[in-house]
């Protein structure tokens, strides 16, 4: 049996000793008890909040930011099996927008590590889209997941790192793990988030860790730091709509107040506490982990033995598009109004797309970064580089309530520029019409249509060879 305090890991041992946030491992009869009172105390706790709310705390418009939606919560996790009975814990979720999988993190007997599916639309179980590979692969302590679509994440607590899983199969795919997590000191890893460029990977230690998708390495430069100062000591679960990050937090029992969704602005890591979910507490969700939003609803995993579910909330939906289309390029997925990112691909030496993007409030701003590339043509111009991918973010600000940022990463196959292998010297010799070339690899030969003289060059210093 294994029980986790803020900042620390635990060990099998039936000894006590302390741990590095000043806390005893308790043995585990110990534990036991200490859980059961725990869960008592939320109970509890959780009645008070009810008593002491009005009636209809719980009733809002469908455009109340951070407001209960009870009618898309998940209350089908204990007839799955997926629930807190014998301690077993609904930790993180991630979904593509038909399906929704719940990590269930069994702390006690370590039987049941696994990840259970549901129909998002109707929250009913799919269990053959599973995940019953993670105890074989020896990730036995998951928390957090993300996908895109084509792989699974999933960190490990106790091995602190990323377990990379094939979504085609379940199979694993190492040669996509995270194995960068335990030298970065990212040693207690729960939620993961990813904007396809970076990964961000939330630590207990007041931290999400960013890592660059390409090669695994960490880019310190993205890092969002949370503070105890503001009561975000334990952060879990974590969600982007790409302006702003949300953070789970779990300040134990005692500390309602402080089991929250705290934002934080993707653009300084600073706080932007008009976002925060202030409403868990009230609602009865006291220990939140994973998160996750389809940019209308934000859903809320609770572990706490008497939840067993997934709670929903609101967001505001004036903060959308009707339409998005760029010139040239077919979007992947389809556009839809609840789907924040899409990729393109180009084959096209200097191209550029026109963008254009409709908000469905009529009252909403759209701003399309980078900026226009040609002021001189109507509507939006990007370009796009040869050989790399150029990422076009389009937000939409409505009067009041949160933005949405959506997000076009277009690759742009072309061969990239080496102007390292031009030849300039042309000019210099009077070739100053060439036409037709042509080398054998070692001399590259130029003819020039005004003065009937092909010129030879040495292909490798580019300098006259007449």
């Amino acid at each position: 049996m294994k029980m986790v305090f803020p900042n620390t890991k635990s060990t099998d041992s039936d000894s006590t000793e302390p741990n590095q946030s000043g806390f005893c491992r308790a043995t585990k009869k110990d534990r036991w008890f200490s859980s059961r009172l725990d869960q008592m105390a939320i109970l509890l706790l959780s009645l008070a909040a009810c008593l002491a709310s009005p009636p209809l705390a719980f009733t809002a418009s469908t455009e109340t930011f951070a407001a209960r939606n009870p009618a898309q919560d998940f209350n089908t996790l204990r007839d799955a099996g997926n629930d807190n009975a014998g301690n077993d814990s609904p930790s993180g979720i991630w979904s593509n927008g038909t399906t929704m999988w719940v990590v269930e993190s069994d702390y006690d007997s370590r039987q049941d590590d696994k990840l259970y599916a549901y129909n998002l639309a109707t929250k009913g179980r799919d269990p053959a889209k599973d995940f019953d590979t993670l105890r074989d692969a020896g990730n036995r302590w998951p928390t957090g997941i993300w996908s895109d679509e084509t792989t699974m994440w999933i960190a490990d607590w106790e091995d602190d790192k990323l377990y990379a899983y094939k979504m085609s199969d379940k199979s694993r795919d190492p040669a996509k793990d995270f194995d960068t997590l335990k030298a970065a000191g990212n040693t207690n890893p729960t939620g993961l988030w990813s904007d396809g460029m970076t990964m961000w990977v939330a630590d207990t230690a007041d931290k999400l860790y960013a890592y660059k998708m390409s090669d695994k390495s960490r880019d310190a430069s993205k890092d969002i730091a949370t503070s105890h100062a503001d009561g975000n000591r334990y952060p879990q679960g974590i969600w982007s709509d790409g302006i702003t990050m949300w953070v789970a937090n779990y300040a134990g029992s005692g500390n309602n107040a402080n089991n929250k969704l705290y934002a934080y602005k993707m653009s300084d890591k600073s706080r932007d506490a008009a976002k925060d979910f202030n409403t868990l507490s009230a609602a009865g969700n006291n220990q939140p982990r994973g998160i996750w939003s389809d940019g209308t609803t934000m859903w809320v995993a609770d572990l706490q033995s008497q939840a067993e579910k997934i709670y929903a909330y609101r967001l505001s939906d004036a903060a959308t598009l009707s339409s998005l289309s760029l010139s040239g390029l077919s979007l992947s997925p389809a556009f839809d109004g609840g789907t924040a990112r899409y990729r393109a691909s180009i084959v096209q030496s200097g191209a550029q797309t026109t963008v254009t993007a409709t908000a469905a409030s009529s009252t909403a701003s759209v701003s399309i970064l980078p900026a226009d590339a040609d002021t001189a043509t109507a509507r939006h111009q990007v370009a796009l580089a040869n050989g790399i991918e150029t990422a076009i973010t389009i937000t939409v600000t409505p009067t009041s309530g949160r933005n949405r940022a959506y997000t076009v990463v277009v690759t742009n196959q072309s061969a990239a520029r080496n102007p390292s292998q031009d030849l300039d010297t042309l000019a210099a010799a009077g070739n100053v019409n060439p036409s037709g070339i042509w080398s054998d690899g070692t001399t590259m030969w130029v003819a020039d249509s005004q003065d009937d003289k092909i010129y030879a060059y040495d292909l490798a210093t580019k300098g006259r060879d007449p």
